[in-house]
């Protein structure tokens, strides 16, 4: 008699069970791939993260395929924010909360996930307390909104886009400025004005995008939604102090204005964020050291669970 199955009982959950790939924005657009119980899925704007305890190399062969001890490590790494252009930044974090919460509502997900996320919060919550505290980097959003607020006084933005980044934008600004909301899904559009109070433009009235001074797109795309001749007319029509953020990536504009014309990218971003403190250096390098650790306790109480449960069923 089977008491224990290694795939979806606590007991039977190993380190070298586990398979995490990794797939860049740029290459999962177009790719098909929906989360269920035994499969736990995370999309970012650098990211798609393929998280089970079956192979997942078959998905996409050039993706970056992690197993076992290397997988886990991966997944702190990423989720401490050291697999970020923001190194350390706290986003990550978030996104992956949200993403259990949609995993927890499968009525067949796999019990063996389920601790492994959960101690991977753990681990994380511990190394980003024992390390990471200080080491000074700022989220997109949050730099967005200095970029907005305290250098541009905004009082109305636009931002184009439904996700998880969208709302760390409304956020990040709702209190300072008054929000409006675009995007192509109508419905978590609805959901999020609802939720904090925002007006939505209609995404076909692109027209209308075109008279906001301050605008933050978090659209990421390979399709080219905002042209040249956007922003040209953009330029006409708006003031001065004029700024387009693009947070997506992959970006969806096609312009040859920088900075200096009002539009920010991503790399701007990323620049405004880069780690130049050798004290802080130090600290993410003693986080992997930490990290290592953790990894090979892991490792241990899962072999150590596996060996009692085989235990218990030899011994009934």
């Amino acid at each position: 008699m089977t008491l224990f199955d290694p795939r979806h009982d606590i007991l039977g959950l190993m380190i070298n069970e586990l398979y995490v790939t990794n797939i860049p924005a740029h290459l999962s657009q177009n790719l098909q791939i929906e989360a269920n119980g035994s499969t736990f899925v995370l999309r970012t704007c650098q990211r798609t993260l393929i998280i089970s305890t079956e192979s997942t190399e078959a998905i996409l062969p050039n993706a970056e395929l992690f197993k076992h001890d290397e997988a886990y490590l991966y997944l702190l790494e990423t989720i401490c924010g050291l697999k970020s252009r923001l190194v350390g930044e706290n986003e990550i974090v978030n996104q992956f909360k949200e993403a259990y919460q949609s995993f927890m509502q499968f009525e067949d997900k796999s019990t063996a996930l389920i601790q492994i996320l959960e101690k991977l919060f753990q681990d994380a919550k511990s190394i980003r307390t024992k390390y990471l505290i200080g080491i000074g980097q700022k989220s997109y959003a949050s730099i967005s909104r200095r970029h907005l607020i305290s250098l541009q006084q905004a009082h109305t933005v636009l931002i184009l886009g439904s996700g998880v980044l969208a709302e760390d934008m409304i956020n990040q600004l709702k209190k300072k400025a008054k929000v409006m909301i675009t995007g192509r899904n109508l419905d978590r559009v609805a959901t999020l004005a609802l939720k904090h109070n925002l007006e939505v433009v209609d995404w076909n009235n692109k027209e209308a995008f075109k008279t906001f001074d301050h605008i933050v797109n978090t659209i990421g795309t390979t399709e080219v939604l905002f042209s040249e001749i956007f922003f040209y007319d953009w330029y006409s029509w708006t003031s001065e102090n004029r700024l387009f953020i693009d947070l997506g990536s992959p970006s969806c504009l096609s312009t040859s204005f920088t900075r200096e014309q009002g539009v920010l990218r991503l790399e701007d971003i990323f620049a405004e964020g880069a780690i130049r403190d050798e004290e802080k250096l130090l600290k993410i390098r003693e986080a992997r050291k930490f990290m290592d650790v953790i990894v090979e306790k892991r490792r241990e109480t899962f072999m150590n669970k596996q060996l009692k449960a085989q235990s218990l069923e030899e011994t009934l």
